[in-house]
Parts: structure tokens; sequence; C-alpha cells
């Protein structure tokens, strides 16, 4: 099977005070939170879920180790082959000597940022976050407890919002990742979806504006509300046809009364649309 998880932060004290979720964790799991206490949980739950046969692609920031054998021990007393994402707090020397001890079962260590697919979904995995065109995902760590506000990235901090959904410390295997990479391509296709009406409606509404433009031209204020319409509009997932049916509005089609289309017949408009003809292009004698 293949796993992944970031940032397990092995013998990195400062980590209890820095990510109050972590030692949370442990008090909740009657485990006084302390670095050794820590780093023997860890080490147990890695474990506990991965075989020696298994893959783990780990995304970086294993922990702090003042030596490298002491890096290479550390990486050695966990189960499987290991992909390593090079991490901040990951030294170059370390690595080296790592990838040139067997007992590592390290099979590759990436530098910057590997592109996958997990059961046919596009995946960029890094330490860091990347903000990536849809449909291609990022999938990451370094951010631990906090989260963006981004559908397309995935935080496999073992401190995130996803992976305490888990057994705490516990390397998430391919097949559930995959559940929550399907749910994000589908959040991030319905936001398209919806910022795609909000769009259409955009367009009617400038059409409408145009048709009346001699009579209702809307100022910079009207077309910055506007804006700042559409935009509370998109953030809470909402359609002009929302608001129209919240308010009983009726949705049809602008009537122009005689008077609008006489104003409107001025800009040429009612003559283009009735003739399907250019109109007047303002050149000498036409």
């Amino acid at each position: 099977m293949n796993f992944i998880i970031s940032d397990t932060h092995f013998n990195h004290e400062k980590i209890l005070y820095f990510d109050k979720s972590r030692a949370d964790a442990l008090r909740n799991l009657d485990i006084e939170p302390t670095v050794s206490n820590m780093d023997q949980y860890l080490e147990n739950q890695w474990n506990d879920t991965v075989n020696d046969d298994d893959v783990v692609y780990f995304l970086g920031d294993l922990g702090m180790f003042r030596k490298k054998q002491d890096f290479v021990a550390q990486l050695a007393r966990l189960k499987g082959q290991k992909v390593f994402f090079k991490g901040n707090h990951d030294h170059s020397d370390q690595l080296k000597a790592a990838l040139k001890a067997p007992e590592t079962k390290l099979i590759e260590v990436v530098d910057t940022a590997k592109a996958i697919k997990i059961n046919g979904i596009q995946v960029w995995l890094s330490h860091y976050a990347i903000d990536l065109p849809y449909p291609i995902l990022s999938v990451h760590g370094h951010i631990h407890e906090a989260e963006y506000e981004n559908h397309g990235m995935v935080n496999l901090s073992l401190d995130s919002v996803l992976m305490q959904q888990y057994p705490f410390g516990q390397p998430l295997s391919f097949d559930k990742l995959w559940l929550e990479l399907k749910k994000r391509l589908e959040m991030i296709e319905q936001s398209y979806a919806i910022e795609s009406e909000n769009k259409r409606f955009d367009r009617q509404v400038e059409r409408a504006f145009d048709e009346v433009i001699t009579i209702n031209k809307p100022t910079p204020t009207q077309r910055h509300e506007l804006a700042l319409l559409v935009e509370y509009l998109n953030k809470n997932h909402l359609t002009y046809a929302d608001v129209l049916e919240r308010f009983d509005i009726p949705n049809v089609n602008k009537q122009l009364s005689l008077d609008e289309k006489m104003a409107v017949s001025q800009t040429g408009y009612e003559f283009e649309k009735a003739t399907g003809l250019a109109g007047n292009s303002g050149g000498k004698g036409n």
C-alpha cells in the first residue's frame, strides 16, 4: 500500500508550544505532552500502520536533529520504503547520509516537488503549498494546523484539520486520500459552476446597461457596488437567481417602455437588432 504524511517533527520540543492541537491530541490520549512521549507515540503509530513493503510519501520536516546519524537512526526506525520530500527543517547532508544507509529504506529524495496521479487524480506533491490551476491539486505540509481557504490545497501536516479526522499521527492511505481529493474536485467544480452562472448574469446586467445607456448610465460607484455584490454571492455560493427568488422578484426579460425604446434607438442598438446589420459607423458618407 501507499501512505502519505507530513511534519512529524521528531525531537522538536518547541512544536508542542507552536501547535496547541498537537499537545491537545496527546492529552486526549492520556499522554503527557512531552517531546519524548510524542516521539514514541508517533513512531508507534507509524509502525502500527505501515508494513515493511509499503511505500510512504513523506512530505518533509522529519524532525530536529543536530547530528546526521540521529536523523538516519530515526528514519531507520520507521517502517516502509520512503519517498522523502525535503522540508525546511531537513538538511541536505542528513538526506545524503540517509540515502547511503540501506536501513532507512529511503528510495528517493525530492528536493522540490513531484507530480503523480492518485487513482487517476493529478496531484502536485511538495512540502510547500502551491496554488495550481484546476484540476491539479496541491498536496502539501508545512503549515501545520493553519489552513489555506482554497479547495485545491490539501494540507497533510499531521496537525491539519484533515489529518485530525483520523487517529493522531497515523499516516494516511492513498485510498483515503483519494476520497478527499475527489471531494475537493467536486467542490471546485461546484464553485466554478456558481461563478459561471454569476458571470452569465453579469453579462445580462451589462447588456441591460448598454440598452438603456442614454437613460441610466451606471456611475463608477454603482459598478463598484455591483462588483461587491458579485463577490458576496460567489463567496456564499449564491447566484443572482437565488436573490431574485428570496425577494420574490419576477425573473423576466427587461421590457423597455416606448420612451426608453426611442432613446435606445438613438444608439443604433434597435436598428442592429431589427435588421441584423451594423449600425452607423460614424464614418463620412454614412
